[in-house]
Formats: C-alpha cells, structure tokens, sequence
C-alpha cells in the first residue's frame, strides 16, 4: 500500500510539472516566432465577436462600430505607454496589456449608457423600506416573472442587515448612491492591493467587466471580495462574509484545513454579535421570513431561468449540480495555505445559486497562480465578457493544479512577489525585458 501510494504521488506531482510546462506557453513556438501573443489578441477578439458591431453612440456626424473605435483605444493606449515606459512597453505582452485595457474601458462605456444603475442597491433599499413600513423584504410566494423594478425586488440577505439598510433609506438617495459607489470601489482597490497587486493594477482591474458591472450595480459583491482576500491576514473575516451570501461560507473551510480555529471562533462571535444585538429589532419572524423566502427563491428559479444568471445551476440537473459542488470543494481541501484558499474561491464561484459577473471576481487569485504574464492576460481579455467569464474558473484550476512556479515576465500582476497574497518579496527579480513577439523573461522557482 505504502508504495502505491508513493507511486500515485509521484504521478501526480509529475501531471503538475506538465501542466506547469503547458502553462508558461513557451511550446507556443514556431522556430524564433512567439506565437502566444498573436495567439492570445485572437482569442480575445473572438472573446469579443458579437460586440465588433455593436454602435458606439455619442460619436457627432456618424456611428462608429465597436471594432473600430476598440482598434483606435488600442492603438492610442499602446502608443503611450511606448512614449511613457520605453522599451518595456513596446512587447508582445505590452500589446496584450492595451488591447485588453481598451476592451474594458470601451466596454464599461457602452455599459454605463444602458441605464438602471444601481440596480442591488435599490433592492437593498427597497426591501428595508418595505419592511419598515411593515410589509415584507423577504419573497412570501415563487416569482412567476421577474419584479418590475428594484424596489419591488426582494431581500436575499439575512435579516442583520436590514436594520443597516433601513438607516440608508433615510438618507438622501443621491448621496447614498455616491457613497456607496465610492466604498465598493475602495473596497475592491484595497482587495487587489491585499491580494499583492501593485497601484497600477490596483487600479486598471477597477476597469475589469466582472469587478466594474459590481460597481454599476451596487452589489455588496466588492465588500465580500474585500473580505474575501483580507481572510490571509483576518481570517476570522470568512465567517463575516457569510452574513452576506451563502456561497460565501464555502471557503470557511479554509480556517478548518488551516487548523485556524481562533480566527473561526473570533468569526463565530462577530457574526453572533450582531445576529444578538439586531434580533431585538427584526425579531424571529424575520429569520424564519428568510429561510422560507430562499426557498421561494430557488423555486423562482425554475419558472423564471433568468434568475440563475450564468451558474451552472441552469443548466445541470440538481443532483450533479450538488455532486459537481462537493466535488470542487473537496478538491479545493487538497491543497493547503494560499493555493487552497483560492481554490476555495473558484469552489465558491461554481456553488453560488445565482451567479451574476460580480461573483467572478472570488476566480482572480487563483487566475493570479498562472506563471505567464501572458497566460494572464489573454485570460484576463478572453474571459472578461459574458458567459465566456467561466474561462476565469476553468482557468484558474488549472493554475492551482499546475507545480508551483513564481511569476514571470515583465508584466505579470505579480512580478517580484511568490503569487497572491505573498509573504516576501522573491529575491531574484525578472531583469530580462519582453520583446514584440519574441522570448519572454523567466523567473527561478
């Protein structure tokens, strides 16, 4: 037994030296021509194809299709950053880098003209004023269709939040709006930063289609993110993100296969805080209004599909769908530290009920494990729009089944660090500098 399972290990360890070896993309050759970059710009082009002719309006005179004026941003943002950074910015990498910039921040133009913004965060508010005028937040019966308009959409939350929303509701809308924008983008800024990302991509990856539509939606989605990758340092704050959305419990799992049982219990004692001082003002009714009315919600679901958003709920029957779910959990468990709490995040993307583009972002670290700055970009350009956001998952697994390596190239997100959430910054840095379609700097295990 003892030397089967020897033998097993070394297989799989082998399987994930391979898999490492397909991921750096360095096989992507044809004699001294790099072929991953023209590879990756396809990809992310065809990512895109049912948006090349889509109209781009507030152009004076004449419409301009979406093609043509993603080619011009490309081409402007590549050409200053060759004027800006030199060299560095005259790569294949560099080239990836501005086509994918330009896709998101025309894209989340286009986005922003569609109109009912805020949507979330006007079901927040309107189910805590339905509920302070004494009617229910929660749904009382299935959904036959989809509610007319947010404020006659219906709470998902537990009941300690509605006392919090409720105070919101009092206050002016237009300063709520503002206010609450401006916290979810800081939250996400200060995630990416506590994930290890510098300022520039801190920055560039609020422009990112699943973390902006968050922001253009109001979801609390920012805030569990935050919460989320603070966990390393905080890991009591996993228990907190569970008063926000079920799926989110699932890496709590991470405290247990951590053996971090205080940080569990601290959790445990913040959440039941504030269960204790809101139960006073909600009551018991309001629990059991929440509990019936996910189930009313679940039910919702199979007469109006919609709901189901991108998960794979929709498409499998519920049975597998359970089964696929205690699978990648259990498979997340195998690995331990950092590559198992991501992993946990990509298990929890797969269990949420609903999936909406928002709950792709918990995918981000483990899409961060890939060696290749160009691996990251053409994922982070080719699974940035639409249902094609499940590359983020698919992808992501295969960077934590992959053997460890650190970043590499010159403009990997994490370049100088281990990977998501480092203890210390690597001592041999990456000196070599990409060149258009050629060779790309390696970093030393």
């Amino acid at each position: 037994m003892l030397i089967a399972s020897e033998r097993l290990n070394s297989m799989a360890l082998a399987g994930r030296v391979r898999m490492s070896r397909i991921l750096e993309l360095s096989w992507l050759r044809l004699g001294p021509l790099d072929l991953a970059v023209p590879i990756g710009i396809g990809l992310i082009v065809g990512n895109a194809l049912d948006q090349l002719g889509r109209p781009v309006p507030g152009i004076p005179f004449f419409v301009v299709p979406f093609a043509a004026c993603w080619l011009a941003l490309w081409l402007a943002i590549f050409a200053a950053g060759s004027i800006a950074f030199g060299s560095r910015a005259r790569s294949g990498a560099a080239l990836l880098l501005a086509q994918i910039l330009s896709l998101w921040l025309l894209y989340d133009l286009l986005y922003l003209q569609q109109g009912n913004h805020l949507y979330d965060l006007n079901v927040y508010l309107g189910s805590a004023a339905r509920w302070l005028d004494g009617g229910q937040a929660y749904l009382t019966a299935p959904l036959a269709a989809w509610p007319d308009g947010p404020r006659n959409d219906f709470f998902l939350y537990p009941p300690p939040l509605l006392p919090f929303f409720a105070l919101l509701e009092q206050l002016p809308q237009a300063l709520v709006a503002a206010a609450w924008t401006v916290a979810m983008v800081a939250c996400s800024y200060q995630a990416f930063r506590v994930l290890g990302l510098g300022r520039g991509w801190s920055l560039a990856l609020l422009a990112f289609p699943p973390v902006f539509i968050g922001f253009e939606s109001g979801n609390v989605a920012s805030l569990t993110f935050l919460l989320f990758a603070a966990s390393v340092r905080a890991g009591g704050a996993l228990v907190v993100d569970g008063l926000f959305k079920v799926q989110a419990g699932v890496p709590v799992l991470w405290l247990i296969r951590e053996r971090r049982f205080r940080a569990l219990v601290a959790g445990a004692v913040l959440v039941a805080v504030a269960v204790l001082i809101t139960l006073p003002i909600v009551g018991t009714d309001a629990w059991r209004a929440w509990w019936e009315g996910l189930g009313y919600r679940a039910t919702s679901q199979l007469e109006v599909p919609a709901l189901f958003g991108y998960s794979y709920a929709r498409e499998i029957p519920p049975v597998v769908y359970a089964v696929a779910c205690a699978a990648f959990v259990a498979l997340a468990l195998a690995f331990r530290g950092r590559a198992g709490l991501a992993a946990l995040g990509l298990a929890s993307v797969f269990a949420s009920p609903a999936l909406w583009p928002h709950g792709f972002a918990f995918a981000l670290p483990a899409v961060l494990l890939l060696q290749s700055d160009v691996a990251v970009l053409i994922v982070l350009g080719a699974g940035s729009l639409d249902a094609n956001m499940w590359l983020l998952f698919f992808a992501g697994w295969a960077a934590v089944l992959a053997a460890r390596r650190h970043p590499a190239g010159a403009l990997h997100p994490m370049l100088g660090k281990e990977g998501p959430w480092p203890r210390r910054p690597i001592t041999r840095p990456n000196t070599k500098v990409p060149t258009p379609f050629g060779a790309r700097g390696q970093l030393a295990d």
